[in-house]
């Protein structure tokens, strides 16, 4: 069977990441952590033994990582510019700059509106567009909009912040959660995003400290 249909990571809101068919989980310290057949990651953040789940959570009151009512639902945007549309979901994004970092005239920083898809070459926007990890930017030519990578497998920490999962890792848990981009999302591990199991950047908001 490919491995890209063998790879998954299944839960409920009870029960911490349990990953299957990956060998590894690489730390962004350039480090890489074993898995086993089924290994339970963190998703708390309080775990000792991180990325794995040490229990901890129940001295936490136990797990409950339902999506919070209160979260804001943003949904997709689209910014189409003379020789490109560019789609951003707020709803996922991690806020980690990869977009505002690479490439700042189009992608700016406190104006609104931020994304201005005429100010750089398409080729530019293109390959910047394809390093957001958690698939809240893609794409688009007229009615074609491109989304996926085509990568191997892998789970990667970001420090102080989610589980950067990349190359079609099937998700499956009792929420229904679909990712914006099924090639590539991240996962919260703080505890804190609104919008489990996927991160919303709030880690940044509570301070979370991990790698």
């Amino acid at each position: 069977m490919d491995q890209k249909k063998k790879s998954m990571i299944v839960f409920t809101k009870y029960t911490p990441y349990l990953v299957s068919g990956l060998e590894k989980v690489k730390i962004s310290n350039g480090d890489e952590k074993g898995l086993g057949p089924v290994t339970a990651l963190c998703r708390c953040g309080h775990s000792k033994m991180k990325p794995y789940c040490d229990g901890s959570h129940d001295d936490h009151g136990g797990l409950d990582e339902k999506k919070s009512k209160d979260r804001k639902k943003y949904g997709l945007r689209s910014f189409e510019g003379e020789n490109i549309i560019i789609y951003y979901n707020p709803d996922v994004c991690t806020h980690d700059g990869h977009c505002v970092n690479g490439l700042p005239p189009v992608f700016r920083r406190g104006v609104k509106p931020w994304i201005h898809p005429d100010d750089a070459p398409v080729r530019d926007i293109v390959r910047v567009i394809e390093t957001c990890p958690s698939g809240a930017l893609s794409y688009g030519f007229g009615d074609k909009r491109y989304q996926e990578l085509d990568r191997e497998p892998a789970i990667t920490t970001r420090q102080n912040g989610p589980y950067n999962v990349e190359g079609f890792v099937m998700v499956v848990d009792d929420q229904a959660s679909i990712p914006e981009n099924m090639e590539h999302y991240a996962l919260c591990r703080c505890g804190n995003s609104k919008n489990k199991p996927f991160c919303d950047g709030t880690h940044d908001d509570e301070g979370f400290e991990a790698d």
